[in-house]
């Protein structure tokens, strides 16, 4: 359950592309309990990161459909969030990205995200990817673990 003080002390955090995803498609299970951390990001209640790869993730499956303007719609959204910032992947974010691949067997796309939570200075990361919760690199919350 989302409670009225999540994201409790953490001031900034890692919003993963599952997130937008369930949402946008208004996923039977997930998807309100995404809305209400997306809404309370909205409201400024906390600020959060993203890597711009969330803007590949998510407008793939638009483009697939050959639903440009969705794709459009989505970048427009992502770039003028209220209380988001999108972070660009630099060299550093990849290179750091490598170690974490390399020491905790993370997928390149999550190892990226991470490394962009490490490098914005985020203290806690949103997903539903269960692999990301033994990382002791940053706090990690699972959205199957707030449903309520």
């Amino acid at each position: 359950m989302v409670s009225r003080d999540f994201p409790g002390p953490h001031a900034l955090v890692l919003i993963d592309t599952a997130l937008w995803i369930y949402h946008f498609e208004r996923h039977t299970r997930f998807g309100s309990v995404a809305g209400k951390i997306i809404k309370s990001l909205e409201a400024g209640r906390f600020r959060g990161v993203a890597s711009e790869l969330t803007l590949l993730e998510l407008t793939v499956r638009p483009l697939q459909l050959g639903r440009q303007d969705v794709a459009d719609e989505y970048e427009l959204l992502l770039d003028h969030f209220p209380n988001l910032e999108l972070a660009p992947v630099t060299r550093e974010i990849l290179l750091l990205a490598a170690g974490l691949r390399a020491r905790h067997r993370l997928r390149t796309p999550d190892a990226i995200q991470v490394a962009t939570a490490i490098q914005m200075g985020a203290t806690l990361a949103i997903t539903n990817d269960d692999a990301w919760r033994t990382l002791p690199v940053i706090e990690t919350v699972i959205l199957s673990d707030l449903i309520e």
